[in-house]
């Protein structure tokens, strides 16, 4: 989700980096409610999920959502909700076109994650 000029993403705990809000899909679940369901577990925010960007280069499925919650006011970095800080160190609001591709979890995700920055446009 883009929020002014960065994008929300979580720095994932086995690796210390930066990573998109996601995970496996559940039996019978269409892939915008994954979207919706982890970025939720992962980030305690209830996105509205509107429509599919792009597939990173590992299978991504990367989604535009929109999000009421006031966070352009949070800081860029914060920490997650309770539930999800065995999987997630922290919540971060990030410039794409300033960060490296080592930063990431999956460093060609960089590419997929500025392409459909660019596509993002709010509603």
């Amino acid at each position: 989700m883009k929020i002014q000029n960065k994008v929300l993403l979580i720095r994932h705990r086995l690796t210390g980096k930066l990573d998109f809000p996601g995970g496996g899909v559940d039996k019978d679940e269409s892939l915008s409610c994954a979207a919706h369901r982890e970025t939720w577990e992962e980030t305690g925010f209830n996105v509205f999920v509107r429509k599919h960007l792009l597939t990173t280069r590992r299978g991504l499925s990367v989604f535009a959502c929109d999000l009421d919650a006031g966070v352009g006011a949070f800081p860029d970095n914060f920490s997650p909700p309770a539930w999800a800080k065995i999987e997630v160190t922290a919540v971060e609001k990030v410039d794409p076109f300033v960060i490296e591709h080592n930063a990431m979890r999956f460093p060609d995700d960089l590419v997929s994650l500025r392409d459909g920055f660019i596509a993002f446009t709010p509603q």
